[in-house]
């Protein structure tokens, strides 16, 4: 209870998401995602111009790259990271977010309309007056050729009216009967004459019913597809569509499609939120419905103009819906169980979410908040302004001799001598600061931190044991088989008798079976586990994935 009153206080302590619209709205606005913006606009225009029709296909890998900055912006937000900036982000590489996130739209989309369809039918089949309904429109809208057939259709009924007269007229006075050769061929005679005259009528109105009713039945999109819809259809929608923030959230942050579709995320995000979960919800379908309109926007404009304008407004509309939904997040995070790099006291003190955009980092709004609470962080600063990296270095190591492991100050001191420019000073600080971060449980930053340092080497390994699971973990989730594989290989022999050897090797082995679908090979090294290590906690989770490789592998077989 104490935990959950301290938590309720924390979150009084920032605005919830609803009351920040101003700040999301604008968000788009600033340098860095309005370069991103800016682009995007003027390649479409350019795909417009010189592709014409083909630039359509051309804009979608537009919108990948415009969806892929928006998650970045949304994992910045939810770590309370509100510059929503990152130097470690890239618009290139592999990157499956954007397209499961369509996919998931997509099948949203597809299942709303195939069940509305049905509903439409079956209310068409079933209600007399909606039928009657149709069938006037298709006579409204056909208003000519209906008159052309009951105009038809009167004229044959005149010829059959005369054609009975003159069959059934007596013979005039003083007028012959001239017998036919054959006393036979009379009756014969006039039968035929009256079939020869005889005409089929024509058809009603040239069309039957049924073909006036399948022809004017409203398909998805038409305003009478939307109110032909019984109340289930909108209830079951409705359910639906609470689906669609907690599928992006968990793509989002876990990266996986299957997990998205999963009603009880959103039922424990409904738990952890509360009501906030159903204003998110609104937002979501608010941003969302006007991105999906605006691809439909300009339908008779030219290529050239029409693309540039429907960019513009869905990469705008998507960073603002992102930057919400990071919020929402961060807001939430300690329900959620969410690691972030700004606390809500840091948020508080700092000014919260636009001071830390203006200044460009948490770190950075907390000193212009409150210089003189904090004489070493101006002290600091202006050493920095003045290009003294080396005296600014050695005023942060001094501060880190009673902990050489603080996060913020290794992370302080990395962007110091990464300013100053010396590589070989970055790569051999690169083994503390990996360490700080995995001796605090951030794994995902340190996989950052690694591979930026791989970028300047790429022979670049971790030398603390500590540091490897946590960033293989990270890699594996997010799909960089490569990266895991080389952080895992010869392990034991690197770190013998180390406390992670028994999970790095269930990791190893999730690894083969996932990455190499080398089954066989990955239940050899869970067995290894199983026999080598039977009390490490690790080995529940060893003997149950050996299970399913097992029952995998027999089916297989």
């Amino acid at each position: 209870m104490a935990a959950e009153i301290e938590i309720k206080v924390k979150q009084a302590q920032i605005a919830p998401f609803w009351h920040k619209l101003p700040f999301f709205l604008g968000f788009p606005f600033r340098f860095g995602p309005l370069v991103v913006l800016v682009c995007l606009v003027a390649a479409s225009a350019v795909a417009g111009l010189v592709l014409g029709p083909f630039g359509m296909l051309f804009r979608g890998m537009l919108v990948y790259l415009g969806l892929r900055y928006a998650f970045n912006v949304l994992e910045l937000f939810s770590k309370g990271r509100f510059e929503g900036e990152s130097p470690d982000h890239s618009l290139w590489g592999p990157e499956k977010r954007p397209a499961k996130l369509g996919l998931v739209i997509a099948l949203f989309i597809v299942a709303s309309a195939s069940l509305g369809d049905y509903a439409v039918q079956s209310r068409i089949a079933k209600d007399a007056r909606v039928q009657e309904r149709l069938v006037a429109m298709y006579r409204h809208d056909h208003a000519g050729e209906v008159a052309a057939f009951e105009r038809d259709r009167r004229e044959w009924e005149q010829r059959q009216a005369e054609r009975a007269a003159r069959l059934q007229a007596p013979a005039k006075p003083g007028e012959a009967y001239a017998a036919p050769a054959d006393e036979d061929e009379g009756p014969a005679a006039v039968r035929g004459i009256a079939e020869a005259e005889a005409e089929e009528p024509p058809p009603a109105f040239g069309v039957s019913r049924e073909d006036m009713l399948q022809q004017y039945t409203p398909r998805f999109g038409d305003p009478l597809w939307f109110s032909l819809q019984p109340a289930w259809y909108w209830i079951v929608v409705t359910l639906l569509s609470l689906l669609l923030p907690s599928a992006a959230v968990v793509i989002a942050l876990e990266d996986s499609f299957f997990r998205a579709l999963n009603p009880f995320n959103a039922l424990h995000l409904l738990g952890a939120m509360g009501r906030a979960y159903f204003v998110l919800w609104v937002l979501f379908l608010a941003i969302a419905g006007a991105r999906q309109a605006a691809f439909h926007m300009g339908a008779d404009w030219p290529s050239f103009l029409r693309l540039p304008v429907e960019m513009a407004v869905v990469t705008y509309l998507g960073f603002v819906l992102f930057a919400i939904m990071g919020y929402a997040l961060y807001q939430y995070h300690q329900e959620l169980h969410l690691e972030v790099d700004v606390d809500f006291d840091e948020h508080r003190e700092a000014g919260g979410a636009e001071a830390i955009a203006g200044a460009g980092s948490a770190r950075a709004a907390l000193a212009a908040a409150s210089p003189a609470k904090d004489p070493w962080e101006r002290k600091l600063q202006e050493l920095e302004a003045a290009g003294n990296f080396r005296e600014a270095i050695a005023e942060v190591k001094d501060r880190m001799r009673y902990d050489r492991f603080d996060v913020p100050l290794n992370t302080r001191l990395h962007a110091l001598y990464e300013k100053l420019g010396d590589r070989d000073l970055v790569l051999a600080h690169g083994q503390q600061y990996l360490s700080a971060l995995a001796r605090a449980g951030q794994g995902r930053p340190a996989a950052d931190v690694l591979k930026k340092l791989q970028a300047l080497d790429p022979a670049y390994q971790p030398q603390d044991g500590d540091v490897v699971l946590p960033v293989a973990t990270v890699a594996l989730r997010q799909g960089e088989m490569p990266l895991a594989s080389a952080l895992l290989r010869g392990f034991d022999k690197r770190f013998p008798q180390h406390k992670d050897t028994a999970p790095v090797f269930v990791l190893g082995a999730r690894l083969l079976s996932e990455g190499g679908r080398q089954h066989a090979q990955a239940a050899k090294i869970l067995r290894a586990v199983l026999q080598r290590f039977p009390e490490h906690p690790v080995a529940a989770e060893a003997k149950v994935y050996l299970q399913v490789l097992e029952k995998a592998m027999g089916v297989a077989a």
